[in-house]
């Protein structure tokens, strides 16, 4: 047994633990990375503008009580000095305005720091390449140990929720790996004993469930089986019966002409209906997701014809014609008792509500189609009209409704595509496209 999700790979629930496991190391590692790099940034820039403000104030407090005191001048610090009398500041640095900034000297990138005192001006040139070592130190130190903190707390969270999930692990590949064809064995049922002994308190409910459903529904459909079993001996052994009884009667002399023939004629075509439509049932009521195929095709026109001339002689038309076209010679591979059910089902229904007008019953190369001048059916009836025991007229007793729904489930089990068009008060058109070619022309399928 495999489950898939629709239109995507299978996708199993400890590969979606490892995908948000993964997913949320990557954000935590964007966070941490992300606010470690601005808070050394940010220190830098206030460090360093701290640090130089101080050395302005303390070189102009010394300038005041020495008017000869040396401008600053040390392996990482610069400094000119500008007045209205003399100025050695390069150009790059004259437009600069009062406070800190970056400027490219040369190949290099300094921070400068313009202080202003009377008419004078002092530029602090700072060699910030120390600075930014010291600060991408700092800063990859307490992030490489948030950084091996935060993944193993989330490992740790992934191997606990792993080891949390791993009984519905274990309990799906059980169902995967279950085999339905083989009920009731021994080693099965150990599985789901040991998912119970091991698990937690909600998984060992989970499994004693689907254990419980299962046996349900091994009993359900065994006796789904005694059923068909019975039914088929049962209801076959009396149409045996009533079978031989009609055949002696067509041998008596006074039962060859006027209506006791036609009588006669009558119960001999309704046993083989109903055997047919027995074994067609029956075939239904299997196990299996589509009859078995037969390896010889059968005729659709011949038994449309049949159909269409036996609904005349019996008057199961309630006065509509029926009207055959065969466009082509179709043939399918399917019993003809299918065929019987689909065909004679739809072909009734039509002269039922055919309002006594005409029926028409198309045949071509892809299948057939069922017209009538009914009233048609609006877009509830159309949505309901495959249920079982659903009546388009409740107030019409002369069938269960369950004449539609048999053409329904015969049609999904061949592989036949059933399709409905109908308009309130222009009446209603049944296809039952029997061949793949017919998809490229066709609406889409009632059913």
């Amino acid at each position: 047994m495999t489950i898939e999700e629709p239109g995507s790979p299978q996708l199993r629930l400890q590969s979606r633990l490892l995908r948000v496991f993964l997913l949320q190391l990557l954000l935590i590692s964007l966070v941490v990375v992300t606010g470690v790099l601005a808070a050394g940034a940010v220190a830098e820039r206030l460090l360093v503008n701290r640090a130089l403000s101080g050395e302005a104030s303390y070189f102009w407090k010394q300038r005041a009580l020495n008017p000869d005191f040396a401008l600053p001048n040390t392996l990482n610090l610069q400094s000119f000095m500008a007045s209205s009398a003399h100025s050695s500041v390069p150009p790059e640095l004259t437009g600069l305005a009062a406070g800190q900034h970056r400027v490219v000297l040369g190949n290099e990138e300094r921070i400068v720091y313009v202080s202003e005192h009377d008419s004078e001006r002092l530029y602090l040139l700072f060699q910030n390449q120390s600075v930014s070592r010291l600060a991408l130190l700092f800063g990859l130190v307490p992030l490489t140990i948030a950084l091996l903190l935060m993944y193993s707390l989330a490992y740790l969270a992934y191997v606990l929720s792993r080891r949390a999930v791993s009984p519905l692990v274990k309990l799906a590949k059980t169902m995967e790996n279950y085999d339905f064809d083989q009920p009731g064995e021994y080693g099965q049922s150990r599985h789901f004993l040991a998912i119970q002994e091991s698990s937690d308190v909600e998984t060992k409910v989970l499994a004693s469930a689907i254990e419980s459903f299962i046996s349900h529904s091994e009993a359900s459909l065994e006796r789904e089986r005694n059923f068909t079993r019975y039914a088929s001996h049962e209801l076959r052994t009396p149409l045996a019966v009533i079978q031989g009884s009609v055949s002696t009667l067509e041998l008596s002399p006074a039962l060859r002409e006027g209506a006791n023939l036609r009588a006669v004629n009558r119960i001999k075509r309704t046993c083989d209906q109903m055997s047919s439509l027995l074994e067609a049932l029956l075939t239904l009521a299997r196990s299996g997701t589509q009859t078995e195929a037969t390896n010889v095709p059968c005729n659709v026109n011949k038994v449309v014809q049949h159909l269409v001339s036996e609904y005349q002689d019996q008057d199961i038309c309630q006065g509509a014609s029926i009207k055959l076209s065969e466009l082509a010679q179709l043939s399918v591979m399917a019993s003809e008792s299918m065929l019987i059910i689909v065909l004679g089902n739809v072909i009734r229904n039509a002269c039922q509500h055919g309002k006594q007008g005409t029926v028409e019953v198309t045949i071509d190369a892809n299948g057939v189609s069922i017209s009538d001048q009914g009233p048609g059916l609006d877009s509830n009836q159309q949505s309901r009209i495959f249920e079982p025991f659903y009546r388009v007229d409740p107030d019409n007793t002369s069938g269960l409704g369950l004449g539609l729904a048999i053409v329904n489930s015969v049609c999904e089990r061949q592989g036949w595509r059933l399709l409905l068009a109908s308009t309130p008060g222009q009446g209603t058109c049944f296809s039952i496209r029997m061949h793949e070619t017919a998809h490229a022309s066709d609406g889409e399928p009632a059913a």
